[in-house]
């Protein structure tokens, strides 16, 4: 009987025994997969900040760098002028959807230092954006200027045609309600962000020719009725 029951302690020290195993083997493949989407989370902030340093630095190769060039760059972002220095700082998030609850995120805070028509300096502020970060709120008229400027240059580049796929369109707060091309003159109505309008916003119209472009603040309701 005891030599039967040594044999019953031994199977179940042999269970126990693959049990630990088992669970140190999913706790290591756990930590190996957190710490690869860790990485992979960390790499995506890396990547957006890069990419934000090649558009602004790209941006300011003409001499010049605008707030519409800057939002699209760095959404959301804090923006100070002194001279002809641009500091811009911005908060880079990344995110990887892994298999445990709310998969994995990162995010750092960078400043970009922009001397036009000198490249980007860039820089990660060890006090995050959560405190130094001021989100820069632009008057409507001081955007639409914005436009207007890039929008020559895109005329000036491949005509009226490129001005109605130019890049300001992409720019965050610019919304174009309507848009038409008719006897070679674009005209889109467009409301951007931070106005007195409705939601917040006021109506412009941007008319773009071979010859000209312009813009005109329209009433509120402006944006909303059909062009012309």
């Amino acid at each position: 009987m005891a030599r039967r029951g040594g044999c019953l302690i031994n199977g179940c020290l042999g269970v126990l025994v693959l049990g630990a195993a088992l669970a140190a083997l999913v706790g290591g493949g756990t930590y190996v997969a957190y710490q690869r989407d860790e990485d992979k989370a960390r790499d995506q902030v890396e990547a957006g900040a890069e990419r934000a340093e090649a558009e602004l630095s790209g941006a300011a190769e003409d001499g010049t760098l605008l707030g519409t060039e800057i939002s699209r760059a760095v959404r959301g972002g804090e923006v100070r002028r002194q001279g002809r220095e641009v500091t811009v700082t911005g908060s880079f998030i990344g995110q990887v959807n892994g298999w445990y609850v709310g998969g994995f995120s990162a995010s750092d805070c960078y400043r970009f230092k922009v001397v036009p028509p000198a490249a980007a300096v860039r820089e990660v502020v060890e006090e995050g954006c959560s405190y130094a970060l001021k989100v820069t709120r632009r008057d409507p008229a001081a955007v639409a200027d914005d436009v207007v400027v890039e929008l020559r240059s895109a005329v000036a580049r491949g005509g009226v045609a490129a001005a109605g796929t130019a890049q300001v369109w992409q720019t965050p707060g610019v919304t174009v309600e309507d848009t038409e091309t008719e006897g070679g003159r674009l005209t889109s109505l467009v409301r951007p962000d931070g106005g007195t309008g409705q939601q917040g916003k006021d109506c412009y119209e941007f008319k773009a020719s071979e010859s000209s472009v312009t813009a005109k603040r329209l009433k509120p309701e402006g944006c909303y009725g059909p062009i012309g």
